[in-house]
């Protein structure tokens, strides 16, 4: 009975893992994949340390006996990890309201709303950032 419970738990634990990185992928989705520069910094000195761990390993390695592809994804696993945790632990939309200074009025409560900066063709449009209003709970298109 232990055993059943403490499975359905972790299936529920999925659940709301995957719901939020949904819900994460998808506002990064609307900034366009907009990461702030130290966090490209943080990936590229792990993938100098990613690279230099396969480099260091020795030849008969477990590693090294899998090919050339393996190496290169064992050293591009950490910047993969240091991007995954600053996404979905929320650090980008953080990132993204501190640097943000661009605003719109929501066109139902007038209030003004996170913008994102678009040019189509030479001719200035609104998108907003968030899908929903914060004020009024209206859907932004």
């Amino acid at each position: 009975m232990g055993k059943d419970i403490f499975n359905d738990f972790r299936f529920l634990e999925g659940i709301l893992l995957i719901s939020g990185a949904v819900g994460c992928l998808t506002f990064w989705a609307r900034t366009h994949f907009w990461l702030p520069k130290h966090i490209h910094v943080l990936a590229a000195i792990g993938l100098i340390v990613g690279a230099l761990s396969v480099w260091a390993s020795p030849a008969d390695a477990p590693i090294k006996q899998h090919g050339l592809i393996a190496c290169v994804l064992l050293a591009l696993a950490l910047p993969a990890m240091i991007y995954a945790y600053f996404i979905l632990h929320g650090g980008q939309r953080v990132a993204f309201d501190r640097s943000s200074s661009k605003s719109a009025p929501c066109p139902f409560c007038r209030n003004p709303v996170k913008a994102l900066r678009c040019d189509v063709q030479g001719t200035p449009t609104t998108q907003f950032a968030e899908s929903v209003c914060p004020h009024c709970s209206h859907t932004l298109a």
